[in-house]
């Protein structure tokens, strides 16, 4: 069968080399690919020990601590009980084009403008300068994806969130800052990538928001790290999927020789907007049941889909809602400060090891530790004051 897969992001790219190896002819289609993203590039250990990518020579920061604030006086240190890293999304979409040709795919460097479904069955893609057939049609084209929006519907303004970047040169110690902020729906990050270090901001894509947003996140730099950084500081801006309870329910993601895969299938954690497991897993469960839509279907939701669906349950609560007479975040990170367990708990949340499913029964269990915990102090250690990621 012929497959073109429209978008050479991780879960493009990587369906492609899947779908390459299983015998199918691949013709993976992207106009700019391999690009950088707006995005921390985290790799949770989830995603590190379940695919082979990771298992390669691609380059790397591996994260020794995380430091979650809320406000400037509440913080707290996680140690990650698990390896934890950070990439570059440019380094990764390389490796990932390089595994692509090895495995046969054919690389088409074009932008499609259209698509429309053959009479015979399969589907025609017309760019500029060519024109492709293909049995099978993949969108990986992003959460404004052009192959959903022909087979489907598109995403809505009120489903998506809005990230913003700069990338600053230079190296820092294994250290991802985290930073929550009173009023913001969304947080600020502060990660070490390879050879440059990631700043950036995610929050709803509501009207008036990206300027006020990107008037905060520049301030937040030129505070932690002063003015003279952002003169080389390169600006990357895009929109993510951040779908609702409802959005869930709705979400179609497979019909008649079509499927979405990543972001363009919504599959992006709306509380944190982390993708790129679900990008990979999207596309390893795709690679399995290309001759079964419905199947697909029906195991994403299974082992992706619930996930994600109870998180945007969760994401009013943790974003707006309050706990013990305070902000949900602040309270957590205090907390948190006090108790080993729930450090521990947050910890495993942010590797990826702990499901949103059964979060909230963990934290039942574990009220016992928790308050042996905040009875004998069992407490971290201030952070000094004045860390910034350079020094």
């Amino acid at each position: 069968m012929h497959i073109a897969v429209l978008g050479a992001g991780p879960a493009g790219a990587w369906a492609s080399v899947l779908l390459a190896r299983r015998g199918h002819s691949v013709t993976l289609i992207d106009a700019q690919a391999p690009w950088e993203k707006p995005c921390g590039g985290g790799v949770t250990a989830k995603a590190l020990s379940h695919f082979e990518i990771f298992t390669s020579d691609l380059p790397r920061k591996n994260i020794d601590r995380i430091t979650i604030y809320f406000g400037d006086k509440n913080s707290v240190t996680v140690t990650p009980a698990k390896p934890i890293a950070v990439l570059s999304r440019r380094e990764l979409g390389k490796y990932l084009l390089d595994a692509a040709e090895n495995a046969g795919v054919s690389i088409l460097k074009s932008r499609v403008n259209h698509i429309e479904r053959m009479v015979a069955g399969g589907w025609r893609l017309l760019s500029r300068e060519t024109s492709l057939q293909s049995d099978f049609l993949i969108g990986a084209d992003g959460a404004t994806s052009l192959v959903r929006r022909t087979v489907a519907t598109a995403l809505q303004p009120e489903e998506l969130a809005v990230t913003m970047g700069y990338f600053i040169p230079g190296s820092g110690p294994a250290h991802m800052k985290i930073y929550f902020v009173p009023g913001l729906e969304g947080y600020i990050w502060s990660f070490p990538r390879p050879n440059h270090i990631s700043y950036g901001l995610i929050t709803r894509s509501e009207p008036g928001w990206t300027a006020r947003a990107k008037t905060l996140l520049s301030n937040f730099i030129v505070a932690d790290l002063g003015p003279d950084h952002l003169k080389h500081a390169e600006f990357f801006s895009a929109p993510v999927p951040c779908l609702s309870p409802a959005s869930w329910k709705a979400n179609r993601i497979s019909g008649d020789r079509w499927a979405l895969i990543g972001d363009a299938a919504g599959l992006v954690d709306p509380i944190t907007g982390e993708g790129i497991h679900y990008a990979f897993k999207s596309a390893e469960l795709l690679s399995e049941t290309i001759d079964k839509p419905d199947e697909y279907a029906s195991r994403i939701k299974g082992e992706i889909g619930q996930e994600l669906a109870r998180a945007a349950r969760m994401y009013r609560r943790f974003y707006r809602g309050h706990f013990l007479g305070a902000d949900f975040c602040k309270r957590t990170v205090q907390i948190s400060r006090r108790s080993r367990t729930v450090r521990s708990i947050l910890g495993n949340l942010i590797i990826g090891n702990q499901s949103y499913l059964t979060l909230k029964k963990h934290l039942v269990f574990s009220i016992p530790s928790i308050g042996i915990d905040l009875i004998t102090g069992r407490s971290e250690l201030p952070i000094p004051r004045g860390e910034g990621v350079h020094q």
